[in-house]
């Protein structure tokens, strides 16, 4: 197995999550516009149910295989990542059954996050075992597949049923659905001669690493989704229905492609810390943090200088001014998220203790829920996204301290500098054009400049593989030029 930089694999994740990215916009402006605010509110409601349970009871497996994997065990692992899942999905069902008999959620609500809750299992455990082989391309179909199927399919669940529920279990089969082709590939390959049965070692292996990450994964979950529980508490399903939609619409920027660049980047700078090449690793790592730093910062000035364009194309009218409302504070929080998450919550997979994960989570819970039980009440929507930011930073804080030193992720200073300067510039370019000649010209100004400016520094600093796709594609018109003499 190759150790490269993870510069192609990259490159590849981002390419497939931007288009999932892109067909999940749709998704979003198509279901707003399909749906009454309150059965969209419902369905997200439902749906943060399903991810909280899910992470407490299932999401740790994923982890604990890509934190114990060995490549000459490779089936095994596999099929033990698979067995673990099954099973730990009984007691998140059970889980979600115990709210509804105590009326927290709807009883039609409660099975559609039980079916989805059932398709996130079968699709995470394909695209973490894709993901564990260095098979980007697999990984790639599965996620394009499960957008377009969850299109495809929630829209038609909207138009033939408009439920909550539908809604649910529709997007749940999306996600079961386009892991297909893993499974197929991997029933080929991986285990073409049969399966292996796991060895009591190797399981009892990830069940220690993997522990503290189920109470970290849950805590976490739980932390991202109780903003929006108590606000429906505190007002009601329509109300979290604009909020919840601009999160969607930041996870389909800010996370898939902080994603898209942990899960490359990641994966090569963890085979070079088993090989002992720590100055390799670092290496890789500091093109990481490179990468996430472009991505919140052009992310963060974009969302902040175009937001009422985009929200206004994409979201249904009746949602824009508070999706207007809560857009600051939210930015600072997804920011603050793949920092976290993305970047600085991966020390967990180089060698540091899974129970860092475990702390940060449990601070991240504590501070998210006191600052929502204080704050939602009586600021609403705008003192949700205040206390996702105060959530997301108590982590973050936690990830920087209590690293320990010997593994801490290396932060390329001066270039985080040079980006937040560079987007400070932009930003205050782009509203007092706006201010001077109006937003038609604050607009035209804000894009050429967030796209020249981007663009240039990716292609300097190789930023998504840029660079060499570049010379790539220059290679040969500067051949022919040199032929012909010019």
């Amino acid at each position: 197995m190759s150790a490269h930089s993870g510069e192609r694999d990259v490159s590849i994740y981002l390419a497939c999550r931007a288009l999932a990215a892109v067909i999940n916009v749709v998704s979003v402006a198509l279901f707003t516009r399909l749906s009454s605010p309150d059965l969209y509110g419902q369905y997200l409601i439902g749906f943060s149910i399903c991810f909280i349970v899910y992470s407490l009871t299932v999401q740790w497996a994923v982890y604990a295989h890509f934190g114990t994997f060995r490549q000459e065990a490779a089936d095994r692992f596999a099929l033990s990542l698979l067995s673990i899942s099954a099973i730990a999905l009984a007691p998140a069902l059970l889980a979600i059954w115990v709210l509804a008999a105590l009326s927290v959620i709807d009883s039609h609500i409660a099975w559609g996050s039980a079916v989805l809750s059932a398709c996130f299992t079968l699709h995470f455990a394909g695209t973490e075992i894709s993901r564990s082989h260095l098979k980007p391309g697999l990984v790639a179909v599965a996620t394009i597949l499960r957008s377009l199927l969850s299109l495809g399919l929630g829209s038609a669940s909207l138009l033939l049923f408009h439920e909550p529920a539908a809604l649910l279990v529709a997007v749940g089969l999306g996600y079961a659905l386009g892991t297909v082709p893993v499974y197929l590939h991997f029933a080929r390959t991986l285990w073409r001669e049969g399966l292996r049965q796991p060895v009591g070692a190797e399981i009892a292996a990830m069940l220690r690493y993997g522990w503290p990450l189920a109470i970290a994964f849950g805590a976490s979950a739980a932390a991202m989704n109780i903003d929006r529980i108590l606000l429906e508490h505190h007002a009601d399903a329509a109300t979290v229905a604009p909020y919840g939609a601009v999160m969607d619409l930041m996870k389909q920027t800010f996370l898939v492609l902080a994603e898209a660049i942990s899960a490359g980047y990641v994966a090569h700078a963890r085979i070079h810390m088993m090989r002992g090449e720590r100055e390799a690793a670092n290496a890789v790592l500091r093109r990481d943090f490179v990468s996430q730093a472009f991505v919140v910062v052009f992310g963060t000035v974009a969302f902040l200088l175009l937001g009422r364009l985009v929200f206004s194309v994409v979201l249904a009218p009746a949602y824009l001014d508070m999706a207007l409302d809560v857009l600051p504070a939210l930015l600072i929080g997804n920011a603050l998220l793949v920092l976290r998450a993305h970047y600085f919550g991966q020390v967990i997979y180089l060698g540091a203790s899974s129970l860092i994960e475990l702390a940060a989570s449990v601070v991240m819970i504590a501070a998210a829920a006191c600052a929502a039980l204080l704050l939602i009440e009586p600021m609403g929507a705008h003192g949700a996204a205040l206390a996702f930011a105060i959530g997301q930073a108590a982590a973050l804080v936690v990830y920087v301290v209590g690293a320990p030193k010997a593994l801490r992720m290396p932060v390329d200073w001066p270039r985080a500098a040079l980006l937040v300067g560079l987007g400070g510039v932009i930003l205050a370019g782009g509203f007092e054009t706006e201010a001077l000649f109006g937003p038609i010209a604050g607009t035209a100004l804000s894009v050429l400049a967030i796209g020249a400016a981007s663009l240039v520094l990716a292609i300097r600093w190789n930023i998504f593989n840029l660079s060499a796709m570049a010379q790539k594609l220059a290679s040969p018109l500067l051949g022919r030029l040199a032929k012909r003499g010019l």
